[in-house]
């Protein structure tokens, strides 16, 4: 009894190095973070303390240290996280990172030196941790069956979280847990809400009533329009919306044209997956699956029973479209094309000047409805851009502050204004056909230092998007349908899209002041939603509703 008692506090001793460890790393990374602060507290120490103790006691060394990979590769993928975005993991990251994998790895190989940190303390803890099993096994009490009662502890949560089946609010990381914490429990809200409602049931609880399709007040209309799909579009960084850096000169042009209207866009999604299918089926708010499955109000399938020759000529690449095309009725679009078809492969998308030869392929000679899917700027932004359109350095932009990355992203926002310009340009010469340019994006981007990326519902600057319609060849004024209200909707944008196809208007005016609704990264609702309201000064306030 007294041997089994000196043990134990090797034990002990063990577990209080380890988790000083895990502690001091945490610690050392949130004085190394501006957003984070210094938050070491008792009972975030007491916590890891037993947890490390309840390991170190398990009968098997081999075990212990597996379960320490395991652990260390969870608090190194939250540090990478957090290096980018901000924030720890969302539950459903650990879906996306394997559904995603290649669009994730794309981007983080473009900021590699977000790894160095995270990684040499990855390194530097496993060794340790090794050293000390090595140095503590044959004085260490080993506890039988200890391990079989831990695994039955760690679905504790998961069951409790499945059994209470609130739909409702969900689970967002705390800045202030440590990353084990965070990481369990993530993984927990995965398992027990969002994989088996996603993948059994199939149900949200969030469905909306399906809507039948507006009716039409004018058959086949003598017109083109095209609809040009932005990436990753943030308009903050746009000239034409007040950026200091002329990043958009061409828009700039037309600001002062009465056929130019421009509005802050705000999107109905924060990931391509999300934004489009919502755009293409008009879908106010989540979850929409049942309207997009009706194809009641699909846009191409409206412009197809409406006389249009229906094109989509996208530059991403198959498998970045392998989610969302199911939710764009292909059936009704007469020329599809992506990025694939030039490079001939799967997983490399086509530069965007791509979309202004496939103009060439269009029959003018009928009304149109076109829709142009760009690939610029979606990250790593140095990829979706020519090397010739490196317009800005570290050695001519005006502004000093501002990092390799945002200088890339801004090439490549001033790339998207050359091709709007040339793909207006190209079309003017091809018809005298009144046309219509709608121009927005999926969603934005987060360029904010620690704060980059998209798929986040916490990040302002994902749902800010630009849009603007233009009208050449004697158009109708559509200044008559927009007010001063500065903001406009993913979905109020749809129905503008559907009344030049003919299509009864929803509206008096398109950006009309309601409720706007913003998805996070999954479509049904699992990712949780943003609710965006305005008071009669005009200002926003935001109300989270996250799905647990």
């Amino acid at each position: 009894m007294k041997n089994n008692f000196i043990k134990f506090t090797y034990n002990i001793l063990l577990a209080f190095i380890i988790t000083l460890l895990f502690v001091s790393f945490d610690q050392i990374f949130r004085l190394y973070n501006n957003i984070l602060v210094f938050n070491l507290d008792f009972k975030s120490f007491l916590e890891q303390f037993f947890i490390n103790l309840l390991i170190v006691s398990i009968v098997k060394s081999r075990a212990i240290f597996v379960a320490y990979i395991i652990l260390a590769t969870f608090v190194w993928f939250q540090l990478l996280h957090f290096s980018y975005f901000g924030t720890w993991i969302f539950p459903l990251e650990y879906m996306l990172f394997f559904t995603k994998f290649k669009e994730v790895f794309d981007t983080f190989k473009s900021v590699t030196n977000i790894t160095i940190i995270p990684t040499i303390m990855f390194f530097i803890l496993l060794i340790s941790i090794y050293y000390l099993l090595k140095k503590y096994e044959e004085k260490r009490l080993k506890i039988p069956y200890l391990s079989y009662i831990l695994i039955i502890a760690i679905f504790i949560n998961p069951i409790n979280l499945y059994l209470k089946d609130n739909t409702r609010k969900g689970h967002r990381p705390s800045v202030e847990y440590y990353q084990i914490k965070n990481s369990y429990l993530s993984i927990s809200h995965l398992f027990a809400i969002i994989l088996p409602k996603k993948f059994l049931s199939n149900y949200s609880g969030l469905e909306q009533p399906v809507v039948p399709t507006p009716n039409i007040i004018l058959n086949n209309p003598d017109i083109n329009v095209v609809v040009i799909m932005g990436e990753s579009a943030n308009r903050n960084f746009m000239s034409l919306y007040g950026y200091h850096i002329k990043s958009t000169p061409y828009l700039e042009s037309l600001k002062n044209d009465k056929n130019f209207i421009y509005k802050d866009a705000i999107s109905s999604g924060v990931v391509t997956d999300v934004g489009i299918p919502n755009f293409f089926n008009m879908i106010k708010q989540p979850d929409g699956v049942p309207q997009a499955i009706s194809q009641n109000t699909c846009i191409f399938k409206m412009a197809k029973e409406n006389g249009f020759q229906t094109y989509f000529y996208s530059a991403q690449a198959q498998d970045q479209l392998a989610q969302l095309k199911s939710y764009l009725c292909t059936n009704f679009i007469d020329d599809y094309y992506d990025g694939t078809n030039l490079t001939k492969d799967t997983g490399t998308p086509a530069l965007d000047e791509h979309l202004i030869t496939k103009i060439d392929d269009i029959d003018f000679s009928k009304p149109s409805f076109i829709t142009l899917h760009q690939r610029a700027s979606h990250s790593p932004f140095y990829d979706t851009y020519p090397k010739e359109f490196e317009i800005y350095n570290k050695d001519n932009i005006e502004d000093k502050t501002l990092n390799q990355n945002l200088i890339n992203y801004l090439n490549s926002v001033r790339y998207t204004d050359y091709i709007i310009k040339n793909i207006i340009k190209k079309i003017s010469e091809k018809t005298n056909r009144p046309t219509y340019f709608i121009f927005t994006s999926d969603h934005s981007t987060s360029m904010e230092k620690n704060r980059n990326g998209h798929g986040r519902l916490d990040f302002d600057s994902v749902w800010q998007i630009p849009f603007f319609v233009y009208g050449i060849n004697n158009p109708e004024n559509l200044g008559n349908y927009f007010q001063d209200f500065p903001y406009i909707s993913h979905y109020q944008i749809g129905n503008l899209v559907s009344y030049l196809l003919g299509y009864q208007k929803q509206y008096e005016y398109f950006n009309t002041k309601e409720d706007y609704y913003v998805c996070g990264a999954d479509i049904s609702g699992f990712d949780g939603i943003l609710k965006i309201s305005f008071d009669k000064e005009n200002n926003l306030s935001k109300d989270f509703n996250f799905i647990k």
